[in-house]
């Protein structure tokens, strides 16, 4: 009881620290004070969240640069949205509503070479909107975001059901952003979504800049990069506007460079990223951004780009709201082509030292490598190794889902161990990088690993802190003499068969074959990553042991149709099967 006290005050104060440094940047730059940061749209999404837990005196602050504390979400809108202030003039195209001026401070440039009446600026824009529904909804098949549609009429819904897009001047360094507005429909669910109920569907409206000078990019390019990258929040908050910023955030500059490769406004994020490959994945911060490189490993390796869609539709089953699903939504998407979270981290991990597009990397490829801004990640230690000697590295400072690299030189064969000096061996993966004579690579990963140099070029180890519930990963690996050759030490407990019929309807019959006597546990898992039957959970013999399911739960209920999982995890190993049960 005294953990969990302790662990909820932590989580309170965080939260805490976050909504405040939210409202101090959204007050700075809204009331055109000091712009501190690049990118609004995660501060506004913070206060839309969490706003009402704010003190009265910095709630009236807000209020008094528009801020509505009316509704469950916090934001600019009402009876009138604080962005329509000063602009005249609308035009409609497609599924998007632009409002904007061609007089006083928020003008655009009124230049009009066609003579058609619309400034040349808003139909630069408006081309780009249209490029983007066409590769996002049309392409990729993700949902348009959530109509205002059903609004009172004491709201403003920006006088139609169109996309409201406002063209105005925003505060110096500012790209754009998107404002969450209302739960969809009133109960957060997007009518877009048919037969999908979401949970925390949030409707918004987007704010961008009447011009782009003074930009480190073209204005042209600015543009292109702002509206892929905030209208693919739009479209995120109509999936689950409680999803975790982190995956918000880093999938958002994925899109950019998706839709614009050849723009590569993402690189500015990538020094900073490869400088501290021991901070987590999913940190907080600046650091998200440079997180884009994750979802082009899973984009490039493991399921093409409808992967992000694939993780936006599993986040809109999980309930983000209650607690963080970001990984499991992940996991999720990755189950369906036969990957998972662990074997992303440690693959992105291992292709982010090679860094290379050569086809001797095969898996670990990066497209446009050659092109990165930078030549790999900080090494965290180097070893001289010589021969009759023991050498010890201790580390103290790896995050969740964060790595470490070790360059190791030697002339002699080596054998290396890694020891979880925190808990258990599985919380931490060690991969073996060994780059042959011939520039192909023999990647090996083992806590425990002989190498012998004879045939290769160089030696690199990256230790991935894999597991998402501990909170301390410090670890030390022992360097010591080999023998020849070149081989791993997997710790394997079992061997999982493949479940017996599936689907299924009646049971599903499965074995697992025991290498050597081993505590294993047997859970039934569903796609929330609930455990919603336990087979088994205690020693095992060596040798084969045969289990079925009946597709019920603990109180022996029929459980809903549906995909689940069979988990079999030990002290060394775990292993899934997905099976679809049906009724």
């Amino acid at each position: 009881m005294k953990s969990f006290l302790i662990s909820f005050l932590l989580f309170s104060i965080l939260i805490s620290q976050k909504l405040d440094q939210s409202f101090l940047t959204i007050t700075d730059t809204l009331s055109s004070k000091k712009p501190r940061y690049i990118h609004l749209t995660p501060h506004l999404l913070e206060i839309a969240k969490n706003g009402q837990n704010l003190s009265i005196n910095k709630r009236i602050e807000l209020e008094s640069i528009g801020f509505n504390f009316n509704s469950p979400l916090v934001s600019r809108g009402g009876m009138k949205r604080s962005e329509s202030d000063g602009l005249d003039r609308i035009l409609d195209i497609d599924m998007f509503r632009f409002h904007y001026t061609i007089t006083g401070y928020h003008s655009v440039n009124s230049e009009d070479l066609d003579n058609n009446d619309i400034p040349d600026y808003v139909e630069s824009i408006a081309k780009e909107f249209k490029n983007i529904k066409y590769i996002i909804h049309d392409q990729m098949g993700y949902l348009k975001p959530p109509s205002d549609g059903y609004y009172s009429s004491s709201l403003d819904k920006g006088g139609s059901n169109h996309y409201d897009i406002y063209i105005r001047n925003l505060s110096s360094r500012y790209y754009g952003y998107v404002q969450p507005e209302e739960y969809a429909q009133g109960s957060g669910d997007n009518e877009q979504s048919g037969s999908l109920k979401e949970l925390n569907a949030f409707t918004s409206y987007m704010a961008i800049r009447n011009n782009y000078f003074n930009f480190p990019l073209e204005q042209l390019e600015s543009i292109k990069v702002t509206l892929a990258h905030e209208y693919y929040h739009a479209i995120q908050f109509g999936y689950d506007g409680w999803e975790k910023p982190w995956l918000l955030e880093s999938s958002a500059v994925w899109m950019e460079e998706e839709i614009y490769d050849e723009i590569n406004d993402c690189y500015q994020y990538m020094k900073e990223w490869f400088d501290y490959p021991n901070r987590s994945l999913d940190e907080s911060g600046y650091h998200w951004y440079g997180s884009f490189i994750f979802f082009e490993y899973l984009e490039q390796h493991m399921g093409g780009n409808r992967i992000l869609k694939e993780i936006m539709d599993e986040s809109a089953n999980l309930n983000s709201r209650e607690k963080d699903g970001s990984h499991l939504a992940i996991d999720n998407a990755l189950k369906k082509y036969g990957f998972s979270f662990q074997q992303a981290i440690n693959g992105m991990s291992i292709a982010n030292i090679i860094m290379s597009s050569s086809f001797n990397a095969d898996k670990f490829s990066y497209e446009e490598a050659e092109s990165y801004p930078v030549e790999g990640p900080t090494i965290f230690s180097r070893v001289n190794f010589e021969l009759g000697t023991i050498d010890t590295i201790i580390s103290t400072g790896l995050a969740r889902f964060g790595s470490e690299y070790i360059e190791v030189t030697t002339r002699t064969p080596i054998q290396i161990d890694l020891i979880n000096t925190s808990g258990p061996i599985s919380d931490l993966q060690m991969n073996s990088i060994l780059k042959r004579n011939d520039d192909s690579y023999l990647i090996i990963s083992s806590p425990a690993i002989n190498i012998d140099p004879l045939n290769f070029k160089s030696i690199r180890l990256s230790i991935v802190s894999q597991d998402s519930i501990k909170n301390n990963w410090d670890y030390k690996l022992i360097i010591k003499d080999g023998k020849l050759g070149t081989d791993s030490n997997v710790p394997r407990d079992f061997n999982l068969t493949n479940p017996y019929p599936n689907p299924f309807n009646g049971s599903i019959k499965f074995s697992v074959y025991m290498l050597k006597d081993a505590r294993v546990s047997i859970n039934i898992i569903n796609h929330n990553g609930q455990r919603v039957k336990a087979i088994h959970n205690g020693q095992l013999n060596s040798g084969n042991h045969y289990f079925n399911w009946h597709g019920k739960n603990e109180s022996l209920e029929i459980l809903s149709s549906g995909v689940y999982y069979i988990k079999v995890s030990s002290d060394s190993n775990q292993d899934w099967r997905k099976v679809t049960f049906i009724k």
